[in-house]
């Protein structure tokens, strides 16, 4: 996948912000508590308005974390079964919804 010049910058903050994280543990205390403010005394300038930032600690080698990010957004919306069907080709489980039923399956 091809990231854009935009992708990129922000991969370059993240990247600038864990390796800090991992060399020096007072920043990494200091991120964890007040992120926003952390941020803006490392990069030396405000942060944009409008968003909230959190940091949790995912650096136990004894968990694999997963990461939801915010729904995209769309105009279009297809069912989760036609959705699942045009990215592979099969039903996917639909969690929480036990009453889903495989196509080829009989009623």
């Amino acid at each position: 996948m091809k990231l854009t010049n935009e992708q990129r910058k922000g991969q370059e903050v993240l990247f600038k912000i864990i390796k800090e994280a991992w060399d020096n543990e007072l920043f990494k205390e200091s991120l964890l508590s007040d992120p926003e403010k952390t941020l803006e005394v490392f990069f030396g300038r405000n942060l944009p308005n409008g968003k909230k930032i959190k940091v949790t600690d995912q650096s136990d080698p004894d968990y694999l974390y997963i990461n939801i990010p915010v729904k995209p957004y769309s105009d279009f919306e297809m069912k989760d079964k036609d959705l699942n069907k045009a990215v592979d080709g099969s039903d996917i489980p639909n969690f929480g919804n036990n009453k889903q039923k495989n196509d080829n399956q009989n009623p």
